[in-house]
C-alpha cells in the first residue's frame, strides 16, 4: 500500500468516526423527554432535611415558592453572550436550598443556593450560589440559548473572607458555551431543580425513565430518573399545615427514583464529575406518590461513603 493510500485510509476512518458521533449524538437526543411538569401537584412549600453521626451534621431546608415574572426579570444578570432565557408567562418559580455542613473539628460550612425557572418543563434562567466557611465563593449564572454565563467572586486573601461577598476582588467572567441541537436537548435545567421534576412529574412506578439535559457546575450532563420500585420507608418528621401541627413518625410508601447520569460533550472540552447535595454516586430520591414528599434523598460522597438526608420537617400551603 503506498502512503497515499494511507493517507486516504486514515482520513476516511477519522471521517467515519466522526459521523458515528454524531450519529450517538442524535440518538441520544431522541431518548430526551418532552417534559411535562406541574406545580399543582406539589402541596409543600418548605421541606427541611437532616444527618447526624459522629463526625458530621448536616442541615438543609428546601423552599419552593411562585414568583411574578417582572421580579424574576429583576433578580436576573445580564450576559454578554447568547440570547438570554426568561420568563414566558406571568409566573415563574424560584427554588432555595440552604445546606449546613459541620464537620467535626472544622468551621461549618453555609451554602446557599437559588434558582429561578419555569414551573411546565424546569428550563432554568438563573443560579446563584454563595458558600461561606470553606473555600468562599459567590457565583452568578444566567442561562442562554448558547450557554451559561457566570459572574465568579472570590476573595483574594484572608483579610477579604472576613468582609462581604460583594467586596471580594478576585472577580472572573465566564461564558460556558453548548450547542443545544447537536446535543439534541430541548431545553436545559439545573441539577438542583432534579428535586422539583421528581416531584412535579408525577413519575409512577411503572413508567418508563424522565430523561433530560442538567447543567452542573461548568458543563451539561444527561440525567436519567428511573423508577425503581416502591418501598417502605420508616419516617419521622413534623407536619405542618395552616393551624394544625403533627408529628408522623411511622412507615410510608416511597418511590424510589434513581439518578442515572453521563456527561455530555463540552465545546470547552470541560470535565467535570457530577454533584447533588454532596453527593456523586447512587443518587436516589425516595417520593411519597400522594403527598409528593420527598421523604429522602440517599446516596454516595467523592469518597463512597454512604449517607440519607431523612425528611425533618415540612411546611404545607
Amino acid at each position: 500500500m503506498t502512503i497515499r493510500k494511507k493517507k486516504l485510509l486514515i482520513i476516511g476512518y477519522f471521517l467515519i468516526a466522526i459521523q458515528l458521533a454524531h450519529l450517538s449524538d442524535s440518538a441520544r437526543a431522541q431518548s430526551y423527554s418532552q417534559i411535562k411538569l406541574d406545580a399543582n401537584r406539589i402541596p409543600w412549600t418548605q421541606l427541611r432535611y437532616g444527618i447526624r453521626n459522629f463526625s458530621v451534621e448536616v442541615n438543609m431546608k428546601v423552599q419552593l415558592e411562585s414568583l411574578p415574572a417582572d421580579e424574576v426579570e429583576a433578580a436576573l444578570i445580564e450576559s454578554p453572550q447568547g440570547v438570554p432565557l426568561g420568563p414566558s408567562s406571568p409566573e415563574s418559580y424560584k427554588l432555595t436550598v440552604k445546606r449546613e455542613v459541620d464537620l467535626i473539628f472544622k468551621r461549618p460550612v453555609e451554602t446557599m443556593n437559588q434558582v429561578w425557572f419555569s414551573p411546565q418543563d424546569a428550563t432554568a434562567f438563573g443560579r446563584y450560589r454563595l458558600r461561606r466557611g470553606n473555600d468562599d465563593f459567590k457565583k452568578v449564572y444566567r442561562f442562554t440559548k448558547r450557554g451559561v454565563f457566570r459572574h465568579r467572586r472570590e476573595p483574594k486573601d484572608k483579610q477579604e473572607i472576613l468582609k462581604e461577598p460583594e467586596e471580594w476582588t478576585d472577580v472572573k467572567d465566564t461564558f460556558y458555551a453548548h450547542n443545544l441541537t447537536e446535543l439534541g436537548c430541548t431545553n436545559v435545567s439545573d441539577r438542583l431543580l432534579l428535586i422539583y421534576i421528581a416531584a412535579a412529574a408525577d413519575i409512577q412506578e411503572n413508567d418508563r425513565p424522565l430523561s433530560l439535559c442538567v447543567f452542573g457546575k461548568r458543563k451539561l450532563f444527561h440525567v436519567k430518573l428511573k423508577p425503581s420500585g416502591i418501598l417502605p420507608i420508616k419516617v419521622d418528621f413534623i407536619e405542618k399545615k395552616p393551624g394544625k401541627e403533627t408529628h408522623r413518625q411511622e412507615k410510608m410508601r416511597g418511590l424510589r427514583i434513581e439518578l442515572e447520569v453521563s456527561s455530555l460533550r463540552s465545546d470547552q472540552g470541560i470535565e467535570e464529575n457530577f454533584s447533588l447535595l454532596g453527593m456523586h454516586k447512587n443518587i436516589a430520591f425516595h417520593i411519597d406518590p400522594e403527598t409528593k414528599l420527598v421523604l429522602q434523598i440517599s446516596g454516595e460522597n467523592s469518597s463512597g461513603r454512604k449517607g440519607t438526608l431523612k425528611l425533618k420537617e415540612v411546611y404545607f400551603k
